[in-house]
């Protein structure tokens, strides 16, 4: 059975579902491997979360990456059944682990 999950990436970064200047990249996993890849350009794409919750749902997406998120958004992903991973809780992430993002600069 195929599971999707999604990145918001600004950048090289992970970053927060608020942030401007985002694409979502989206990994169809198969037994923790990755079968497939899709990225998608959604900078300014949805008026509201509840849109982009809609978007997500049409994409089949379980599981959503972010860098931080408030508790109401949180909630409100949960309640529609998709998991939410943040940069606190996914350091023991296999799939986040394999990728290679760029060490911060500063």
């Amino acid at each position: 059975m195929i599971e999707r999950k999604a990145f918001f990436i600004s950048g090289e970064r992970l970053t927060s579902i608020e942030h401007k200047k985002k694409i979502l990249v989206i990994f169809d996993m198969s037994r923790d491997e990755v079968v497939g890849v899709e990225t998608v350009d959604i900078e300014d794409r949805f008026v509201s979360t509840e849109e982009l919750l809609l978007f997500l749902q049409k994409k089949y997406i379980r599981v959503i990456y972010v860098s931080e998120i408030d508790s109401k958004t949180e909630n409100l992903f949960l309640d529609s059944g998709l998991v939410v991973k943040t940069s606190m809780t996914i350091k023991n992430d296999k799939l986040f682990n394999s990728l290679y993002l760029s060490p911060p600069i500063f």
